[in-house]
């Protein structure tokens, strides 16, 4: 029936489509092979541009405004894996010098360095692997925020029928956008998000992040043994709409205690929010979540388990 109707409409059969829109229909256990078409498209580019005489500010617009806006459109769907985000990385380094093949020349300053603001020395390149984390916890941000988009529905179909983003795990069988969506959850939603106090119902004070002038946004006091207390709302006096200030001090440790009592409580019993602690305007933005990655990697020195494989659930996935 199908061979029919595609014979009427003149339609060609294929048994296996490689590529859907641009993007790879099926990913495999071999991401790097996977993706090696993103690392060919920067390379034919900068091949091109290696046999003419540019000057450095022209090879910088060039970098910016096209080497590095190819990759964005497949990292807006799935986490490259690392090796080949700096292998690329290491190509746009060697163009920049102007290094030719068969020869290097010699790195004065670290490519590190250079993707530095330009305030701080660098000259603001964009680091491949945390510009895609940003790229896909916009995706994320947007599924826990707008519940009647097609891809949230389907997503929550799917993956976490029951409970809400924050809490939804990998499930059976997830496909390799979903992880990857996840991983940006869990490297950059968890960790640069807080929840907004409404009416405390959808807030676990031990483990939600929910104190905005703490760091992590946690609570560090430990759970009294035999407590029952386990959301906002049960530290709240609802008739009244204030804090049940005695428990508080109570359970917590006394400037832990200080930040809760300072917390507005809304007397029209709005529902709580997660709202982006990485702004001040608390609205999420890829460039605030790029530049939060990019803060935390100079503290920390690493910022995610997902430096070279996606991780969860005790599962490795991809190389």
């Amino acid at each position: 029936m199908i061979i029919k109707f595609c014979g009427w409409m003149q339609i060609k059969v294929v048994e296996c489509h490689s590529k859907y829109l641009g993007l790879p229909a099926f990913v495999g256990r071999s991401k790097k092979q996977v993706f090696n078409f993103v690392q060919d498209r920067v390379w034919k580019k900068l091949k091109g541009w290696k046999e003419k005489f540019l000057s450095t500010p022209g090879r910088e617009v060039l970098i910016k405004s096209v080497v590095q806006a190819i990759p964005t459109y497949v990292m807006s769907c799935f986490l490259l894996p690392m090796g080949l985000c700096e292998h690329i990385e290491s190509m746009i380094s060697k163009f920049w010098r102007g290094s030719k093949q068969g020869e290097r020349k010699i790195h004065w300053i670290k490519w590190e360095t250079l993707c530095e603001e330009k305030k701080k020395g660098g000259i603001a390149f964009r680091t491949f692997h945390e510009f895609n984390l940003a790229m896909l916890s916009k995706q994320g941000w947007r599924i826990m925020h707008n519940d009647d988009l097609l891809i949230s529905q389907c997503l929550k179909a799917r993956y976490f029928p029951r409970s809400n983003f924050l809490k939804a795990s990998t499930g059976y069988c997830p496909n390799y956008t979903w992880r990857s969506i996840l991983q940006a959850r869990v490297d950059v939603i968890e960790k640069a998000g807080n929840w907004r106090v409404g009416d405390g119902r959808l807030i676990n004070v031990w483990e939600d992040n929910w104190l905005p002038y703490q760091i992590g946004y946690k609570i560090w006091s430990p759970k009294p043994p035999n407590c029952d207390i386990m959301f906002v709302s049960d530290l709240i006096h609802h008739d009244i709409r204030c804090w049940n200030a005695p428990l508080i001090n109570e359970i917590f440790l006394p400037f832990e205690a200080q930040q809760i009592l300072q917390l507005p409580i809304s007397f029209s019993q709005l529902q709580d929010e997660f709202v982006w602690g990485a702004s001040r305007s608390a609205t999420f933005s890829v460039k605030s979540s790029y530049h939060f990655l990019k803060a935390r990697r100079e503290v920390d020195g690493s910022y995610s388990s997902s430096k070279t494989k996606i991780t969860k659930c005790g599962k490795n996935y991809g190389k």
